[in-house]
């Protein structure tokens, strides 16, 4: 039986980091050492996982406060490749015989996908340091799914590397088509391209203690259902969240951040969700950052079929928590700050194939 899906290996991933290591350090970074200036990280970003994405996820964030008075401005542009699919064996002869390409018949295809598609995310947001230890902040996306370009780049590099498709080989290219169904009776599913808002996420941190090393804060957030539900963008349900975050800065060039959080959906048969962000800052330089951070989140809904993980054996799909790499760049360059990173999930699976982020913000008071 074909596994249902495999990320995209992330060496793949690190050609774009180095270019942009070499676009950005000429022109828009402090080539100076680090100092005692705050450090960047933690990298954005929310879960943008089709299974977690109508309903809320924390974006990792600094328990640090930015200096009284500020107002920082950003726009993000997510960049992901979707592929998963039901658990089936190619030889089994009620999908015999295959297409002369070597695919899948056009309607088995159809039944056996639970995600196939390209998507680009457009993200505004804003972050107010109303106080001094008091900061809002405000997000929100319009997303585009469509068949995209990447499929072909895929399956090549993990040819090349000499490692399974994991059936993405039976399937054809440049598809959009989901169909994504739970035991909970959640589903949701559609094809072609489609453009639809997402909701909008509210948050306030309060930085509590803020020492030379070690700072803590606490936060709260409130999601307004303004996404398009029939989508899959929005669960059509208000979400809460709370949250702990920690930054300890023990070494002028490295930089360690945490922040923990539960979800809890008001609706729209979504479970309560726990939330886990480690990560880990190397400060090059003074204005440029090379950042590793995970994304362990449990998820809101658990799939019907069953099949084999192989590392957690026997599981149903979408059940296990994701647990999702980050691998990015983040510079600042007086009120200019921008970041880069690479994200996929090579443990259990739960995330998308493969995802870049590009992000760039303005602050001001």
């Amino acid at each position: 039986m074909m596994p249902r899906r495999i990320p995209a290996a992330l060496p793949l991933a690190m050609i774009p980091v180095i270019a942009a290591v070499l676009l950005f350090i000429p022109g828009t970074v402090n080539a100076a050492p680090p100092g005692d200036e705050p450090a960047l990280g933690p990298l954005g970003g929310r879960n943008v996982y089709a299974p977690h994405l109508p309903w809320f996820s924390f974006t990792a964030d600094s328990a640090a406060a930015l200096p009284a008075g500020t107002i920082r401005t950003g726009t993000a542009i997510y960049v992901l490749n979707e592929f998963s699919s039901y658990p089936f064996d190619p030889e089994d002869p009620a999908y015999l015989p295959l297409e002369p390409d070597g695919r899948l018949d056009p309607d088995d295809q159809d039944d056996l996908t639970a995600m196939d598609y390209e998507s680009t995310i457009w993200e505004l947001s804003i972050d107010w340091q109303a106080m001094p230890a008091w900061r809002f902040s405000a997000d929100w996306r319009l997303h585009a799914r469509y068949g995209g370009y990447l499929d072909g780049v895929i399956e090549w590099w993990h040819s090349a590397l000499g490692v399974s498709n994991a059936g993405r080989e039976y399937f054809s290219h440049n598809r959009s088509y989901w169909d994504i169904g739970s035991s909970t009776g959640t589903s949701w599913s559609g094809e072609g391209s489609v453009v639809g808002a997402g909701d909008l996420d509210l948050q306030a941190v309060w930085s509590f203690r803020s020492g030379p090393k070690l700072i803590l804060a606490a936060g709260g957030a409130f999601k307004i259902p303004t996404g398009r539900k029939d989508g899959g963008f929005s669960s059509g349900y208000p979400d809460i969240g709370a949250e702990f975050l920690v930054d300890w800065r023990p070494w002028n060039r490295w930089a360690f951040y945490l922040n923990t959080g539960i979800i809890i959906p008001f609706g729209g048969e979504g479970r309560m969700m726990g939330q886990f962000i480690p990560a880990m800052e190397f400060r090059a330089t003074r204005g440029l950052s090379i950042l590793v951070q995970m994304n362990i989140q449990t998820s809101p809904v658990v799939g019907i079929e069953e099949y084999i993980h192989p590392i957690f054996g026997r599981s149903t799909m979408f059940a296990l928590p994701q647990t999702d790499i980050k691998v990015g760049l983040k510079g600042r360059s007086g009120r200019f700050g921008w970041q880069f990173y690479v994200e996929e999930d090579p443990l259990t699976w739960e995330g998308p194939d493969i995802l870049f982020f590009f992000g760039a913000d303005w602050s001001f008071r």
